[in-house]
């Protein structure tokens, strides 16, 4: 199935023991071709904020295993398209805005709200033509409290049934989802595989040694820090540390008290993270992007509680900031280990990393068209 030896058995067997997936899984562009059509493709991907839809004529765009997409409140409610003109398939709609009608900059087609082409400049000789046979191609669109998502599969099941009980779990937290601001959006480039990058997100077995900022503000000793696996998500909650919450100590990045008791750190499948750290109500929804099979996009949306005084602002971005780049020294070196083969394979510790083991199942069984 990889052009190697391996087979889907051999593999979750060899996971089993902890061996980890070949090295060859995070460099050889014909597994990043599966991974769009067999993940990608067949997924809910999140495109951004729903405070952003508010109003008729709100739209945002993204794309979805590679796929241009917008998204637009029209008459009826949200609505998700393929955002690709009919005519010489340039993308119709740019960032996100407030539009009447959806225009293509090229040639000046245009269509409504509901996706219907309303106008095609000198068509009206054209034979065997008629503006109601070129529609935007629809897509799915949906929401999961403050955060709206596409799939492209018109067959898959609703978003709710894959991370409904996400929304349960942020609740515990102290965040109140219907209060959350989208506040501004971070964008990034990363030299290494999707994999590798959410791997490093998935464990805090690391956390101790490369991120002291972090460590002094989260509980990360293994009795404390908790790791739970579903179907389609995952969750990590870290307690805040208690010299924190009372000024005793190392004194920690940023103001922890408020009404966030705890860190949560989400994985929805197959490539959106929610991160929520403990204080004043905040979150962030990461996603990450494969360009090939080297290189990560992504952006992180960050949202806060209403009335998010501007200094906490700026000390948990910069907070987050830190963490970020400490992650990205450790991911861009594992991506150098990784493109020189060897050794092949690497070795788990189940009880440490059992995160990233169900990560590494879905996706051998993904790209094995079982998912």
């Amino acid at each position: 199935m990889t052009g190697s030896s391996d087979s889907v058995t051999e593999l979750l067997a060899n996971l089993e023991h902890g061996e980890s997936l070949p090295a060859r899984w995070y460099t050889d562009p014909s597994i990043a071709d599966r991974e769009l059509t067999r993940i990608f493709r067949k997924s809910w991907i999140y495109v951004g904020p729903l405070g952003h839809l508010a109003s008729l004529g709100d739209y945002i765009t993204g794309y979805a295993g590679g796929v241009p997409v917008v998204v637009v409140r029209g008459e009826a409610g949200l609505a998700g398209f393929v955002n690709v003109c009919r005519h010489r398939r340039h993308e119709v709609m740019k960032g996100r805005g407030n539009a009447r009608m959806m225009m293509c900059g090229y040639h000046a087609w245009t269509y409504d709200l509901a996706g219907q082409l309303k106008r095609a400049p000198r068509s009206e000789g054209a034979a065997d033509f008629r503006l109601e046979d070129f529609p935007l191609l629809p897509i799915r669109a949906e929401t999961l409290g403050p955060l709206v998502f596409v799939n492209l599969d018109q067959e898959a099941l609703p978003v709710q049934h894959f991370f409904g009980p996400v929304l349960d779990t942020i609740a515990q937290s102290g965040i109140v989802l219907d209060e959350l601001e989208p506040h501004s959006r971070a964008e990034g480039k990363s030299p290494a595989n999707w994999k590798a990058m959410l791997e490093n997100y998935l464990e805090c077995y690391h956390c101790a040694i490369a991120h002291p900022g972090f460590s002094t503000a989260i509980d990360v000793r293994p009795d404390q820090y908790k790791y739970e696996a579903r179907e389609w998500f995952s969750t990590q909650i870290g307690p805040v540390k208690q010299p924190a919450l009372a000024g005793r100590g190392k004194v920690p990045p940023y103001d922890v008290t408020g009404a966030v008791g705890e860190s949560q750190y989400h994985f929805l499948w197959p490539n959106l993270t929610i991160s929520i750290n403990p204080g004043f109500p905040n979150l962030s929804a990461e996603l990450w992007v494969p360009d090939g099979p080297v290189v990560t996009r992504g952006f992180s949306d960050r949202f806060f509680g209403r009335g998010a005084n501007e200094e906490f602002i700026r000390s948990i971005i910069a907070f987050n900031d830190q963490v970020a780049a400490e992650d990205d020294l450790l991911t861009d070196s594992v991506q150098r280990g990784l493109m020189g083969g060897l050794p092949e394979r690497g070795r788990f510790l189940p009880n440490a990393e059992p995160l990233v083991l169900d990560f590494q199942r879905k996706i051998i069984r993904a790209i094995a068209g079982e998912n």
